[in-house]
């Protein structure tokens, strides 16, 4: 992660945590050619079965914002958008400190 930048930290329930997290692949990289995409961290909950989040890193807030349209339109996103059946939840940060 660079200094300066938004993460956005989406939580997850899924239904089918396998066919989750192979629909998540094809979403990244379909994301990596966004503009602004700076990385994608793909989580797994080790206690709750059921559970995911993805820890996305922005050059900036208007970035993550157009992102965020483009997904609901994007093809490669719609199966991981699917397998998805709440969102606990959806936040950007920005960075403050870091060591």
């Amino acid at each position: 992660m660079t200094k300066n930048t938004v993460l956005e930290i989406a939580v997850c329930t899924v239904a089918d945590k396998h066919q989750a997290e192979a629909a998540r692949l094809a979403a990244m990289q379909a994301v990596r050619h966004y503009p602004g995409f700076v990385s994608w961290r793909a989580l797994t909950a080790l206690e709750q079965g059921d559970m995911i989040a993805d820890l996305v890193e922005w050059q900036d807030k208007a970035a993550a914002d157009a992102a965020a349209e483009k997904v609901g339109r994007d093809p490669a996103f719609a199966p991981y958008m699917a397998a998805i059946s709440a969102v606990s939840l959806m936040q950007h940060f920005e960075t403050q400190q870091a060591i």
